[in-house]
């Protein structure tokens, strides 16, 4: 699950790059990989930034269509 997480990460960051506002798609699936992950090993702050980050990623893909 972590590698899955990480994959889909960095193709979020990848296609962001690109100026691509679907790209924060990828990124909330990566972060909700590795939330489900942390959970499950009991990292709990990690789920918790992993929450904010895939948060911040929703609210990107609603910025970036208002522009």
């Amino acid at each position: 699950m972590d590698w899955i997480g990480n994959i889909f990460i960095v193709l979020g960051l990848w296609y962001i790059g690109n100026k691509k506002r679907w790209a924060f798609l990828f990124s909330v699936v990566g972060e909700t990989c590795w939330i489900v992950y942390s959970l499950t090993i009991g990292l709990y702050s990690l789920a918790v930034i992993c929450t904010v980050f895939a948060v911040l990623a929703i609210r990107s893909y609603y910025k970036w269509g208002q522009v």
